[in-house]
């Protein structure tokens, strides 16, 4: 490593390669501290005890009377008594003050009382496990769609591919009565289209999943022409069941995806034709403000009970599986509009009472062009 490297840069090992020890830093300290004290009270009591002996008459005999002795095996002794005291003590106060350490939980850093000093690094190891847990739950969750959404898509797709090959190989062996043959060609044609539209979906969504949040706002949008637009494509499927289709409001503009905006619209009308009474009516509404664009699509069909208002979001979410044969689509359309609504900053909610209609309203926030 080049000295540019290395300068600044924090000491990982001390000079016998191993990590430092903060407890044996603590004991070198107090111990140096303790002995230096010790020995320079002994020298400066045996410098008094000498400087007396030289200077009083018969002091020496004296001296060693009353220390017993050699007064230099007595200043060696109390200095070993005073370093092996000095080591005790050190060694007490540093288990005294590591104590507290060593209790510290790093899943719990709270759990027990912690010095003042040690806040700051605790508060942040806290806030980086709760980010670290937050976004193992976020990957759990994730991992969790993304099978369940595998499992759906396989299952969704595998059942027209049946009836496709199934009625295919019937034609194939020649088993089909020549008169028959252009409703099982019906019946394939009808199955693919379903398949082709279920892909479709998927691949909104994955790329919906791939976008940054901000992606989707990219131009000026019309929102009454584009909703006219999504319900003209749908006047067949309306004209069907008897659905009448009205919309109406002003001529509003707001910075969004168009493409993106008009399927959303699309699947909501859909949704409202698909899942009303026949001879029912829907209705499209624009409306704008200050704050931003709203569009309101109802109808007077069933509705939705509230317990399930939330759940109808979801992928592949059906609310009476009985009937998704019959009333078809692909169990994404909502997820659509409702990841589309976040892609544009908006929120999409559904009101209604049970039994007297559903009423989606869908936001998009004002944005500076």
């Amino acid at each position: 490593m080049s000295e540019v490297e290395g300068a600044g840069r924090p000491e990982a090992v001390d000079a016998a390669g191993a990590a430092p020890s903060l407890s044996g830093r603590i004991l070198r300290s107090v111990l140096t501290f303790t002995i230096g004290g010790i020995v320079l009270l002994t020298l400066m009591f045996a410098g008094i005890f000498y400087a007396t002996m030289m200077q009083v008459p018969n002091s020496a005999a004296v001296m060693a009377d009353f220390f017993g002795g050699d007064l230099t095996v007595c200043v060696v002794a109390t200095l070993i008594v005073g370093v092996a005291l000095a080591f005790a003590v050190s060694r007490a106060l540093t288990v005294s003050i590591v104590r507290p350490l060593d209790e510290v939980d790093p899943a719990d850093p709270w759990k027990v009382p912690v010095y003042a000093e040690m806040r700051p690094l605790l508060a942040r190891i806290d806030s980086q496990q709760r980010t670290l847990r937050a976004q193992n739950e976020e990957l759990a969750r994730a991992e969790s769609l993304r099978r369940d959404f595998s499992a759906n898509v396989s299952h969704e797709m595998k059942t027209p591919l049946q009836v496709i090959s199934g009625y295919a190989e019937l034609m194939e062996n020649g088993l089909v009565p020549p008169e028959d043959v252009p409703r099982f060609a019906g019946l394939i044609h009808q199955e693919s289209q379903a398949m082709r539209a279920l892909i479709d979906d998927v691949l909104t969504l994955s790329r919906l999943d791939e976008l940054p949040p901000d992606a989707a706002v990219v131009a000026p949008v019309e929102v009454l022409g584009v909703a006219q637009r999504a319900a003209g494509r749908l006047t067949k499927l309306a004209d069907e069941r008897a659905i009448s289709v009205q919309v109406q409001g002003a001529p509003v503009t707001v910075m969004g995806n168009e493409g993106l905006m008009e399927q959303m619209l699309h699947n909501l009308i859909e949704n409202a034709i698909r899942y009303n009474d026949e001879g029912g009516h829907v209705w499209v509404e624009v409306d704008g403000s200050s704050e931003g664009v709203t569009v309101r699509v109802a109808d007077d069909g069933p509705g939705i009970p509230e317990a399930k208002r939330e759940k109808i979001f979801e992928r592949f979410y059906r609310l009476e599986k009985s009937r998704s044969k019959e009333t078809g689509g692909t169990g994404l359309g909502l997820a659509i509009v409702k990841h589309g609504a976040q892609r544009h900053g908006g929120t999409i909610e559904v009101g209604g009472k049970e039994g007297e209609g559903a009423t989606f309203t869908l936001f998009f926030p004002a944005t500076a062009e």
